[in-house]
């Protein structure tokens, strides 16, 4: 038996102890319905024989089918040991009926007389960590110490993944760093459990400090505990790295499998790296692994975001060859690449196969198709599509209509547009700032900006916190259209709604200063956004030295490219070309060929 250690003083630093009995009266019961008892033991031995091997077999399907097992179990005289009652209540655990569990484990203590074993309280520990009761799950650690209950290796795992599924890492981490102080020892599945939960925070470098910690305990790390950081790693950009590991996992004798193929090829995909990923895929097939749905897949979905539609179509032949039925994700990644090459009739083509195989479409796929009809400005083809997710009962979400007004906004019809915006509520869809950003900008680009006006208005006044874009999209209209004035106030007051003016908004207003000759004012903002700590950009300088170019303020315009060259800004197009104009125009004003020249 494995030493006790002073658990209950660090469990007391996590939670507020209380008593097992408190801790059972936090879930639910069930009510044990009488059965038909019977004395005859051979009757008893059958029932159990063939209660043991529906357990074991997994041909218990429903709780129910759990319930007559543990009726009849009750009924028996003498019971049935321990044993048997926690294989069945595993398999009800494994039904996912976690409260019914810790019921009836209730139910054998203070109605059947069993008395408490580790293995029980490990079950119900167990459950209280899927049922996100944590505290009480330390509770219980605590009351089997009180009973003179040794914790296996077992109990302390599920607390530890209990804390993992809550997010509660660090605490995780904290603990088992606790039990290997004292002397407890951790097993691989305690290992697994810690590594997982790290990764899944995305804290890979801490999993691999774990894995060290593994080998030098002399474990030997398992393809899951592998699979597990290469695919962070993976996740994390360190596809080579992960490659290391998988050398070094196959150098010490452990066999990849599917999952380990999968991840490192997904890996390889995002980063192009087409033939590392065709070696593993060969590599694979040649030790007897045939990829499965999910492996193709990720092929089929890189091949489609690189454009390679030859090479994704032919991935999915070979599905169909070794019997994989194409999926939804296979479908979606198709026509979401025909959508975004506007090929809506090859896009079409697909939707109508998938439905044909009977494979229903998803939200995803139907926003796919509108945003796609919308890019084509046919939007009778992508209200044709909204009508269709009704009566396939799919509810238009705040994607699908953002991407709908801003197709009409595309197709000319931005009044049109807020009718949709103002209508969302009737389907239970409240506006998002891109939303509202759409709209706005749909309003202002067609040339209805008192309509823009009053819709930011009606946006204040709904208690909507609008972003520095939505002012922005604002301002930019008002300078283009000579609103200096009212450009100025709104962009003054900015501030006082609370909002950061970023440089993208500064530069606006620069190039609205600009445009109207207020160069002073727009040079005077170009400084004070340095002092305000936003620095300028590469657009800001070219927009005023367009602007300085614009009223033949040379000396300024040197002034001002030797600090874009300082900075390690350049010129852009429009810059260039004014230079060029400016040079053909005024051959006689050597200043900036001086410049120039200086330079080279």
């Amino acid at each position: 038996m494995v030493r006790r250690i002073p658990f209950p003083s660090y469990v007391r630093l996590l939670h507020h102890r209380c008593t097992f009995s408190h801790s059972l009266s936090r879930c639910c019961h069930c009510s044990v319905a009488p059965t038909p008892n019977s004395d005859d033991t051979e009757k008893h031995t059958h029932f159990l024989i063939s209660m043991r091997n529906l357990c074991r077999s997994g041909k218990v399907k429903n709780v129910n089918q759990a319930f007559d097992l543990f009726h009849g179990m009750t009924k028996m005289k003498p019971l049935p040991s321990v044993k048997d009652f926690t294989l069945l209540l595993g398999v009800i655990v494994r039904l996912k009926h976690y409260s019914t569990a810790i019921s009836l484990v209730k139910h054998m203590f203070s109605s059947l007389g069993i008395e408490a074993d580790t293995i029980t309280l490990n079950i119900v520990i167990n459950c209280l960590c899927h049922l996100k009761l944590i505290a009480f799950g330390f509770s219980l650690l605590g009351t089997m110490f009180k009973l003179g209950l040794e914790p296996t290796v077992m109990t302390l795992t599920t607390l530890i993944n209990g804390l993992c599924v809550q997010g509660n890492v660090a605490q995780a981490v904290r603990l088992a760093d606790h039990i290997e102080k004292m002397g407890y020892p951790l097993d691989v599945y305690s290992y697994g459990v810690l590594i997982n939960g790290l990764c899944k925070v995305g804290d890979t470098l801490a999993a691999v400090g774990w894995l060290r910690k593994m080998e030098e305990r002399n474990w030997k790390p398992n393809v899951v505990v592998y699979s597990t950081i290469m695919d962070s790693l993976c996740k994390d950009g360190l596809v080579s790295e992960a490659l290391n590991l998988f050398l070094e996992m196959s150098g010490k004798g452990v066999q990849p499998n599917l999952v380990t193929y999968t991840c490192l090829i997904q890996g390889l995909c995002n980063f192009g790296r087409w033939k590392e990923a065709g070696s593993l895929l060969d590599e694979m097939v040649k030790m007897g692994m045939i990829p499965d749905l999910q492996t193709l897949n990720v092929l089929v979905d890189a091949f489609c975001k690189e454009g390679k539609l030859i090479l994704a179509k032919s991935v999915i032949g070979f599905m169909i060859l070794i019997g994989e039925e194409p999926d939804l994700f296979t479908y979606n990644s198709l026509i979401h690449i025909y959508c975004l090459q506007n090929k809506m009739n090859e896009a079409m083509r697909v939707f109508n196969l998938m439905v044909g195989r009977g494979c229903l479409p998803d939200i995803v796929v139907f926003t796919s198709l509108i945003h796609g009809w919308c890019k084509r400005k046919n939007i009778n083809k992508a209200m044709h599509l909204l009508d269709e997710m009704g009566k396939m009962g799919f509810v238009p979400d705040v994607v699908t209509w953002t991407t709908l007004i801003g197709g009409f906004c595309q197709a000319g019809r931005p009044l049109a547009a807020k009718e949709l915006f103002f209508s969302m509520h009737k389907y239970g869809q409240v506006p998002n700032l891109q939303t509202c950003a759409v709209i706005l900008d749909g309003l202002c680009k067609g040339n209805h900006f008192s309509e823009a006006v009053s819709l930011v208005e009606a946006l204040e006044k709904s208690n909507l916190d609008l972003n520095i874009v939505i002012y922005s999209i604002l301002l930019d209209k008002m300078c283009g259209t000579g609103k200096l004035d009212a450009a100025w106030e709104l962009f003054s007051g900015l501030p006082a709604k609370g909002l950061q003016i970023n440089v993208y908004t500064y530069t606006i207003m620069i190039k609205g200063l600009c445009k109207q000759g207020f160069l002073d004012k727009a040079e005077d903002l170009l400084k004070n956004m340095e002092e305000n700590g936003c620095l300028p950009n590469n657009c800001t300088y070219n927009v005023f030295v367009q602007g300085l170019l614009t009223k033949k303020e040379i000396v300024r315009s040197i002034k001002y490219l030797t600090i874009m060259g300082d900075k390690g800004f350049s010129v852009d197009a429009a810059t260039t070309e004014m230079i060029i104009n400016y040079l053909s125009t005024n051959e006689g004003d050597t200043r900036i060929q001086e410049f120039l020249f200086s330079k080279r």
